[in-house]
């Protein structure tokens, strides 16, 4: 009995293999927070370093917004390739920093790179997707930042005790050395944004190749109105009935990546402060990654079946009780399940609303919908911790700290209930059945 691969497989093989570069690249710093601080030569204290590793995420949140004003005018392949140059050339100034300074910028530049990557793959994820599947490719894509940190964690075991903190970065640069000439030869452009720049013929082959059917605006096809100006930019964002549904998924990315990261900080401190012992606090970081990536490809497989709203609220929630039930103190067997529980509610609502934010906009402005989402969700990503500390500093027990972080769960899901639905006139470059039956059959 064979196998059918998808026509989307190389696409998403593709997407996967930058998202893991771009996920060891952002998680493996809090593998080298040791080597860093017993490093002589810069005498760094735990402040210092706490702010090294802070940058990447003002790095990523200029980055999602750089994304959003040119993934949709410069394409998505160029911006891609210059997403992963610019992180990977990034992590090899890390490697060879001569001071914190330069250090610090080579983590701003990281953080750059990762910004611009994501919003950019999860609008080529969803637009090379079949229409049922669209979940399911993002979240397969997006499965790469999981496994990149857990990468960073196996080989720092063996690194970072042998060669110090500059070993790991430089084997974050490497890979992309040998990845970047398969992406430049084998990454294919977005059919609808070469039509809206007149490239018919490019944007029709490509189209027919990986069975997408046909972009709507191209003149051989007779659409709502093949002759109007795709929408794009910030404008687009705000224009009929979608105004109310943008400024809804900025605070859903916002409170899920407070939660996400908040959580990813202070869970192995929350857990030793409540008497667990230091390997089994550490290990539950492992557990929140293993669930998340659980949790992206659970959830995607139930928002193609079910619909992505009631998913989503969903898996809010799930982030929400999993915190709520760790605060009662249960077994460590339990205790494991639920931190999973709580990947799968933060990990896996992120990928989630990637795929949401994508397929609500149309191809011309989706990333730059994905791009400001993701950008005002970094402000989350910078506050979870910070968020965190201050419950810490009021000395408030592992309880209350715990329900701090349940509490924006809950809140994103009130939030995304009150999305409206899409409007039918976001349709305007999204594409239509192409004339071969092959194509007919893979997008019905």
């Amino acid at each position: 009995m064979s196998v059918r691969i998808p026509p989307s497989a190389p696409v998403v093989g593709l997407c996967l293999m930058a998202l893991v570069l771009e996920g060891y690249d952002l998680l493996m710093f809090g593998t080298v927070v040791p080597s860093l601080l017993s490093y002589a030569p810069w005498n760094l204290d735990a402040t210092d370093v706490g702010m090294l590793g802070s940058l990447v995420g003002v790095g990523m949140l200029v980055g999602a917004l750089l994304a959003a004003a040119v993934a949709d005018r410069w394409g998505r392949r160029r911006t891609l390739l210059a997403a992963v140059v610019v992180f990977s050339a990034a992590m090899g100034v890390c490697a060879i920093a001569p001071t914190p300074a330069v250090f610090g910028i080579g983590r701003v530049v990281v953080g750059l790179g990762a910004g611009v990557l994501m919003p950019t793959a999860a609008a080529t994820l969803i637009e090379f997707a079949a229409p049922g599947a669209r979940a399911r490719s993002v979240a397969l894509g997006f499965v790469g930042t999981s496994i990149g940190g857990i990468l960073a964690g196996v080989l720092s075991l063996w690194l970072v005790p042998e060669y110090g903190f500059r070993a790991m970065f430089l084997a974050g640069m490497v890979p992309a050395l040998m990845f970047l000439p398969v992406m430049l030869r084998y990454l294919p452009e977005s059919p609808a944004y070469l039509a809206s720049r007149g490239r018919h013929d490019a944007a029709t082959a490509i189209a027919h190749r990986y069975h997408l059917g046909l972009p709507a605006d191209l003149n051989s096809i007779s659409g709502p109105d093949p002759t109007a100006t795709p929408e794009r930019g910030l404008r687009a964002l705000f224009g009929t009935e979608r105004t109310l549904a943008t400024l809804l998924f900025w605070a859903m990315t916002l409170v899920c990546l407070l939660v996400l990261f908040g959580v990813a900080t202070w869970l192995p401190a929350l857990m030793k402060s409540a008497g667990y012992p230091l390997g089994a606090a550490l290990s539950f970081l492992l557990a929140l990654n293993v669930g998340g990536a659980a949790g992206a490809l659970i959830g995607a497989t139930l928002a193609d079946r079910y619909g992505i709203k009631p998913v989503t609220v969903a898996f809010f929630l799930s982030a929400a009780l999993s915190l709520l039930a760790i605060a009662t103190a249960p077994p460590l067997a339990v205790i494991y399940l639920l931190v999973m529980l709580a990947g799968l509610g933060t990990t896996g609502t992120q990928i989630l609303l990637n795929t949401y934010i994508g397929t609500y906009y149309p191809a011309s402005c989706r990333a730059t919908g994905l791009g400001m989402a993701l950008g005002v969700g970094r402000i989350g990503a910078i506050i979870g911790p910070t968020y965190g500390g201050l419950f810490v500093a009021l000395g408030a027990d592992t309880t209350w700290q715990l329900f701090a972080f349940a509490l924006p769960a809950v809140v994103g899901a009130v939030v995304t209930l009150l999305v409206p639905r899409r409007a039918t006139g976001n349709t305007t470059t999204t594409l239509t059945p192409a004339a071969g039956p092959a194509d007919r059959k893979a997008v019905s």
